[in-house]
């Protein structure tokens, strides 16, 4: 796996310019609160430094946590586009405000990563709370597209996310969506990787990596695949404890595709969750497929038909989702 050497830290905000509010989220490696930079109001996700086992206290865990957290910056403060959730700057001062008195609301590390705030939540909030009517085909393919530049323009970065969902993926109040949650994110190498552990969340997570083999930036577009298939329907693709599901069966079960799915959807669908890496698109043509799909009559269809194929693809009852997720 490619690690890119750790520079010395410097402080990019003043600690004492920053106000940490009330929570509104969680991440992969933290909870991410409300809050205000130098009168600005901004999301800031504080590392967890021991979740429910408490605060870590050993100097070798505390320098693992330290040198994740310094990764996360790292990738996040060289990325620049309109559809990554944009970094104001980072801190690890002992110096931090908090405006709530709520013992939940407590900041208990010094480690903060201070971004833009969206208020309007993540894209698994608004999928949820559309659930009923589905979305106008434009706005699906108009989502998807908005996640496939990000991919893009991550992978050209060399960058891989490793953790594609719509709890880190938010929408802001003009409807585009951006990616954010750059806690699992690593620099791509000239090898594949290789884990001796699961990275990203069942469900999204490629079979290659459930299955410990090596993997490469493919992973997202699998995810991708996933997600795509969410905004379409609407919906959950699995609601059913994943951890328990074998990879034998994990690596060819995937949602059903909805009978009124425009072929050439489907069709791209299909290609990104490809059980096999080498058979999925790069995201960069999957930006291309989708622009020619967006000019393409044959996938102008109207709302009402898709409404017609609502509640028709789990396997199990849905899982409500937590409808108020904003996460970094």
């Amino acid at each position: 796996m490619d690690q890119r050497p750790i520079e010395q830290w410097q402080e990019t905000i003043d600690p004492l310019k920053l106000v940490v509010g009330k929570v509104i989220g969680r991440g992969t490696f933290g909870v991410v609160h409300k809050g205000s930079y130098n009168g600005q109001t901004v999301a800031v996700k504080v590392v967890d430094l021991g979740g429910n086992k408490g605060i870590i206290t050993k100097v070798d865990a505390m320098e693992s946590v330290k040198n994740d957290f310094m990764k996360e910056v790292g990738i996040w403060q060289i990325l620049d586009h309109p559809n990554v959730t944009k970094m104001i700057g980072a801190t690890m001062s002992m110096n931090i405000n908090s405006s709530h008195k709520n013992k939940k609301s407590k900041v208990e590390s010094n480690f903060c990563v201070v971004s833009e705030y969206i208020k309007r939540g993540s894209l698994r909030s608004y999928l949820f709370k559309n659930r009923d009517k589905k979305l106008p085909m434009k706005l699906v393919l108009d989502f998807a597209l908005d996640i496939a530049k990000g991919l893009s323009y991550l992978h050209s970065k060399k960058i891989i996310h490793r953790d594609v969902k719509p709890e880190n993926i938010l929408i802001d109040h003009e409807n585009k969506l951006k990616l954010a949650d750059f806690g699992e994110s690593t620099f791509e190498s000239l090898e594949l990787f290789y884990t001796s552990g699961e990275i990203g969340t069942r469900g999204y997570m490629a079979p290659e990596i459930v299955r410990r083999k090596p993997y490469g930036r493919k992973c997202d577009v699998y995810s991708f695949g996933i997600c795509l298939w969410e905004i379409y329907c609407c919906d959950m693709a699995y609601t059913f404890d994943l951890d328990k599901i074998t990879y034998e069966i994990y690596k060819e079960m995937r949602p059903s595709m909805p009978v009124n799915c425009p072929r050439l959807l489907a069709q791209l669908i299909e290609r990104c969750w490809d059980t096999d890496p080498r058979k999925r698109p790069e995201m960069k043509d999957v930006v291309t497929e989708l622009e020619d799909m967006i000019k393409s009559e044959e996938c102008e269809t109207s709302s009402q038909d898709n409404n017609s194929v609502f509640g028709c693809f789990l396997f199990f009852n849905r899982v409500k989702p937590n409808a108020r997720v904003h996460t970094l």
